[in-house]
């Protein structure tokens, strides 16, 4: 049995190439993206780790990924596409972050996925029949730009503030001022962690299906759209039954702060009790010895 990772990372290629060797195993697809204004040391590192892995470490050209914006779910959904055309038999795509990294053994993770081979694991939720999201409304019926221009513009020091201010983008995305879109009808809004363990099926519909692609398409305006991606595609489709809301993450958020909070050495006894798979997020700079005991429980076991 195989598997496919897609790693998505922008800083800290020490750390990347840590996950990338505490994941490895010659029978496993990796997808690498690498943003496009990371760290030269970063670019070097992931070419290091294809020359070192050939056929199984794939590189995707660099792109500036936006907080908010579409370049997430694009990559992540043509890093499925890359990993279905290698001959490796995976039987579930699991994408994580530089920050990422796993809670035990490559066995442990089989043992826990291999009797699910046809199920995707992924958290969803009816943002407009729960408090969760404030904004949920907003999200989908708004008109977002997602512009590497329009974002270095609204960082000029005074006035991109001002410019904020006077179109209502504060402490908000930049959208189409009084302009609302009405969702399709072929979808149900859901939302719900971006972070993913998808059965090869529920990829090659993601990748394939002109239905996805239409949503997709739609998605690109949304507001954080790798939210909605996943759980509004399968939720829609023939697949719905084969999806368990569940996304094998230990992820500690500390309201009223939008980011998971680092975790530490401190944190060992709860991540090694955690019937989780992996964890994030972690910090080399903040923390490094957390990695340390997580690696020596890997080469240990379980």
């Amino acid at each position: 049995m195989a598997l496919a990772y897609h790693i998505l990372a922008h800083k800290q290629p020490a750390q990347v190439a840590r996950l990338v060797r505490a994941l490895y195993h010659p029978d496993d697809v990796f997808v690498v993206h690498l943003d496009r204004s990371a760290s030269r040391e970063l670019h070097a590192m992931g070419i290091e780790l294809q020359r070192a892995y050939p056929g199984q470490v794939h590189l995707q050209p660099p792109r500036a990924v936006l907080w908010g914006g579409p370049e997430i779910f694009n990559l992540q959904i043509e890093a499925m596409d890359i990993a279905l055309r290698q001959s490796r038999p995976w039987h579930h795509f699991i994408n994580l972050s530089g920050q990422d990294f796993p809670l035990g053994t490559r066995s442990r993770r089989l043992a826990t996925l291999g009797p699910s081979e046809g199920t995707s694991f992924l958290t969803w939720f009816s943002p407009m029949e729960t408090d969760h999201w404030k904004d949920a409304r907003q999200r989908v019926e708004l008109w977002y730009f997602h512009s590497v221009w329009i974002n270095r513009g609204l960082a000029v020091p005074g006035i991109g503030r001002r410019v904020r201010s006077l179109l209502g983008w504060k402490n908000r995305l930049p959208y189409l001022y009084l302009y609302r879109r009405r969702r399709p009808k072929s979808f149900h809004y859901f939302g719900g962690s971006n972070h993913v363990v998808l059965a090869r099926a529920a990829c090659e519909y993601l990748a394939q299906d002109p239905q996805a692609k239409i949503i997709r398409k739609w998605l690109q305006h949304a507001g954080i759209g790798d939210e909605i991606v996943f759980q509004s595609i399968l939720k829609s489709s023939p697949l719905a039954a084969t999806l368990v809301n569940k996304n094998w993450r230990e992820i500690d958020f500390e309201p009223p702060l939008p980011h998971p909070r680092v975790f530490r050495s401190s944190d060992f006894d709860r991540l090694a009790s955690s019937e989780n798979l992996f964890a994030r997020k972690f910090d080399e700079s903040v923390d490094a010895s957390i990695l340390d005991l997580l690696e020596r429980r890997i080469q240990n076991g379980p």
